[in-house]
């Protein structure tokens, strides 16, 4: 790994280790078929990329963590991504909507 990352830089490793955790999640659930499996392999690259630019850096600086903690995490994140992806998106919308409400005093 130190080669790769040497090679290519440590915010490609991250992409590259989300999206093994994005295969290996579709590996070890049921088989939903070619299509299925390359658009979340694709979601876990995406959300890798996204991890690897501002979630990663963020959480090595404030945790002081090294390279291969970041490297796990982002494999965490491609594994158990796809799946929380729908989840986050559910809890953010509720919390801006309750935002949005309490500013205008609940009226619509």
């Amino acid at each position: 790994m130190e080669t790769l990352i040497t090679l290519i830089g440590a915010k490609w490793c991250y992409v590259l280790a989300s999206t093994c955790g994005g295969i290996t999640n579709g590996l070890v659930h049921k088989w939903t078929g070619w299509v299925m499996e390359a658009k979340n392999v694709a979601i876990s690259a995406i959300v890798g990329w996204i991890a690897a630019e501002f979630f990663i850096p963020m959480l090595m600086e404030q945790f002081e963590f090294g390279t291969y903690t970041a490297l796990a995490i982002a494999f965490l994140i491609g594994y158990s991504g796809i799946r929380l992806l729908p989840h986050i998106e559910e809890k953010v919308f509720k919390k801006i909507d309750k935002a949005l409400d309490s500013i205008d005093g609940g009226k619509k």
